[in-house]
């Protein structure tokens, strides 16, 4: 009996929370890697490792898909009659409209699979593989759980799996988290069950931007939470709010058609008239009850509205988002490179007594000027600052270089006769390391007392949002030219430098406009609930109640959808919860308009109403979007609101007064044709 594509893989899907051998044994295989003949014979089982959902619809199950629409139904039968009896000018009318109707959206539906097929282009072309206890470079299609891979500093990670080595180990999660800070990578089993908090676990298409790595392949292709993203782009559209009008309007028309035909007919043949003729004037009255202009006014007044949006630098991919985006009640936004600048900068540089600090800046920056490893983005902010006064009388002398059990980093330097072991890392890191804090210029030591008030400022700026890194130092013998691990001891707390993504200048007012306009603001944000109070407060939104990705994974959609109304900021959150969080909105009767622009905010970009992305976007999140903003900032958007309910109305307007219309004419028409033959009737009686 052939194996299942799940055989070679855990039953669990929290993979990370097992121990190591535990995933080994599951998985076959060892920390040596497999033999290729194995690896040959799980790839035939298991299939390629692409992001490639099965295959799409063919251009016909498209289109008999489209047919099932009530209003082209009644189109398509309204344009038979007209050829049948002879109204060829009808005929090529409604045939012209419902083709143009058609291919418009076929061509909607292939930006899908554009998306998808940009999801696939962008994880790692090859990888070294461990085969045969020999390292070779392989297509990542032909990876396969229980694989080992080596990993550098500007790889992309080829699949899902968990780290068996690690030295220095930094990833961007930006594509899981949407986080801009390099996320640190361990070998130990986690407990949690959220996939961001998974210090041992490695994604597909995330990066290493640190250090160096091996991983064991747990999962592969379409399992992989990559390939779950891309699944879900060529997943069918959800309709969007003008294609679910169209189709109730669509159905009071068929209904309407159906009684107005069924009465005169009936009308008709008790009266004894001809079958035929009173077949044919009842199928008239039900062409000319048809809007057959709808679909092309439609289509002519949502295309002059992308030309106008176009000037207010928003690009439309699909024309019916326009008249989404008018009748947007709510807009959910990512927080990095929305709300944010999506780029770390130090936001302070500060004593231990809380107050702006010059000299903690240059022994910070000197730091990672000095240090001969990669920069992670922290040391550029501190090198993107102006160099303070007296720096170039500096020299280095020698390094200690960061790791993940000191984490830490030091560097020996000189300035005249003077030697110093300047000390950067984590705070808790660099006080354990401290016996003296630096208090107006003199070393004090470094009592309860002063560990409290150093505890309290760096839990203050946390909750705050901020990243800290505490800097220290330690005077060195003059004759000092090499340090070690044992050096860092007996050191003197500076002070903290405090990063941050700060707040995009205009998006406070950018937020205010759209919350006038009746448009209500949600953040779905995968960084930490404070970061996202923290950014929530600066731009003008409540911030009362923060669900997080722990507790959404615990609720059913019906609870989820219960409590989607009250909150307005969720922190923590995967792309799968993002999607959900779209989902549970429409439910509640929203039109939802998601603003995103990583590969993480794909799903729910796919699952809104109105998928927004920016021109500065992945690739994969444009593909995905309905519109594009030339512009990266929601003052644009606020632009295209406008616009959009401009179209709304138009649409509206001709909805209103065509369908009333043809209605009051035909409804007259049947009634006149009725009363009219019954008149003549009793005059050739009375004759």
């Amino acid at each position: 009996m052939p194996l299942k594509p799940s055989a070679y893989g855990p039953a669990v899907e929290a993979f990370w929370r097992e121990p190591t051998n535990s995933l080994l044994r599951s998985l076959d295989t060892e920390r040596c890697g497999l033999r290729q003949q194995e690896a040959e014979k799980r790839l035939a089982l298991i299939g390629p490792n692409l992001a490639e959902p099965s295959g799409t619809r063919s251009i016909l199950q498209k289109i008999v898909h489209r047919l099932v629409n009530p209003l082209i139904a009644i189109l398509i039968v309204a344009a038979a009659v007209s050829g049948f009896s002879g109204d060829l000018a009808s005929f090529v009318i409604i045939t012209l409209v419902v083709g143009l109707s058609l291919t418009l959206d076929i061509v909607q539906e292939h930006r899908a699979e554009v998306a998808a097929e940009a999801l696939r282009r962008s994880v790692a072309i090859q990888a070294d593989v461990i085969r045969d206890g020999a390292i070779v470079a392989l297509p990542v299609s032909e990876l396969v759980p229980g694989d080992v891979v080596e990993l550098r500093t500007g790889d992309l990670v080829p699949a899902d799996g968990v780290a068996l080595m690690a030295r220095d180990f930094q990833l961007n999660e930006a594509l899981m988290t949407g986080e801009p800070f390099p996320a640190a990578k361990t070998t130990e089993p986690c407990a949690t069950n959220l996939p961001a908090e998974a210090s041992n676990t490695l994604f597909a298409g995330t990066s290493v931007v640190g250090g160096s790595g091996v991983m064991l392949v747990v999962e592969t292709g379409r399992r992989t939470r990559f390939g779950m993203i891309s699944a879900e782009l060529l997943a069918n559209d959800p309709p969007s709010a003008l294609e679910q009008g169209v189709q109730k309007l669509g159905l009071l028309i068929l209904k309407l058609t159906l009684f107005l035909t069924l009465f005169v007919l009936l009308a008709h043949l008790v009266a004894h008239r001809p079958a035929v003729e009173s077949f044919l004037f009842a199928v008239a009255l039900a062409v000319g009850l048809t809007p057959e202009l709808l679909p092309m006014v439609m289509t002519v007044t949502l295309a002059r509205g992308a030309q106008r949006m176009a000037k207010r630098q928003v690009i439309v991919k699909r024309l019916s988002a326009i008249h989404d985006l008018g009748a947007m009640d709510t807009l959910c936004v990512d927080k990095t490179g929305t709300l944010t600048e999506a780029k770390i900068t130090l936001a302070a540089h500060l004593d231990p007594a809380g107050r702006p600090s010059d000299r903690v800046l240059e022994l910070a920056r000197l730091n990672s000027a000095f240090q001969t490893g990669i920069h992670s983005p922290l040391d550029e902010a501190l090198l993107a600052e102006d160099s303070p006064p007296g720096s170039s009388a500096w020299t280095r002398l020698a390094e200690i270089p960061f790791d993940y059990e000191r984490r830490c980093l030091s560097v020996l330097a000189a300035r005249d006769n003077d030697r110093f072991l300047i000390v950067k890392g984590a705070p808790e890191a660099i006080m354990a390391r401290a016996v003296a804090v630096e208090v107006d210029g003199l070393a004090r030591p470094l009592d309860d007392s002063h560990r409290a008030q150093l505890v309290r400022l760096e839990d203050d700026h946390a909750r705050q949002g901020f990243r800290l890194l505490g800097v220290a130092i330690r005077t060195m013998p003059p004759d000092r030219v090499n340090v070690t691990t044992e050096d860092e001891a007996v050191l003197t707390v500076v002070g903290f430098c405090a990063f941050a993504d700060p707040p995009k200048r205009d998006a406070a007012d950018s937020v205010r406009d759209l919350r006038a306009r009746g448009v209500g603001i949600k953040v779905l944000s995968g960084d930490h609930a404070a970061v996202v109070a923290h950014v929530a407060d600066a731009v003008g939104l409540p911030s009362g109640r923060i669900l997080t990705g722990g507790e959404i994974a615990d609720l059913s959609d019906r609870a989820l959808a219960a409590q989607v109304e009250d909150v307005d900021l969720f922190a923590r959150i995967d792309p799968e919860q993002k999607r959900r969080i779209i989902r549970a909105l429409r439910q509640r009767g929203h039109v939802v308009g998601f603003m995103g622009d990583g590969v993480n905010d794909a799903p729910a970009i796919h699952a809104a109403h109105v998928g927004i992305s920016v021109a500065g976007a992945t690739e994969v999140a444009r593909a995905a979007a309905d519109m594009i903003l030339l512009a990266p900032d929601l003052s644009v958007l606020g632009a295209g609101v406008i616009e959009g309910r401009r179209t709304f109305a138009n649409i509206s307007k001709y909805v209103r007064m065509g369908t009333s219309s043809n209605f009051g004419n035909m409804l007259s028409m049947a009634l006149a044709s009725i009363v009219l033959r019954s008149c003549r009737c009793c005059r050739c009686r009375s004759s």
